[in-house]
């Protein structure tokens, strides 16, 4: 049985990742109004993380076709985190 990633980017998974990222987001934006640099750093490596993340998922839903919503989602996640990391790095 071979994994088919275009099997996972359905509406509903697609609203809950969304909801999932918009936390992670939030939660990062949240993180660096602390002022503590060490958190602001390790929160910096966590965005870069989920930003290259979205940058694959973006991709594969680019390569799968017909899936505007989910690389819509990912295309847009990719850079707000890539902008995150450099605010949180920034410090």
């Amino acid at each position: 049985m071979a994994f088919r990633p275009e099997s996972t980017l359905n509406p509903k998974t697609i609203r809950r990742e969304a909801i999932q990222l918009a936390i992670v987001a939030a939660v990062s934006i949240g993180l660096y109004f602390t002022g503590v640099r060490a958190v602001q750093v390790v929160v910096g490596v966590i965005d870069m993380f989920a930003c290259v993340i979205t940058a694959v998922a973006a991709t594969v839903a680019w390569r799968v076709g017909g899936r505007g919503t989910s690389f819509g989602l990912y295309a847009v996640a990719a850079p707000v985190f890539a902008a995150i990391a450099l605010l949180n790095f920034a410090g």
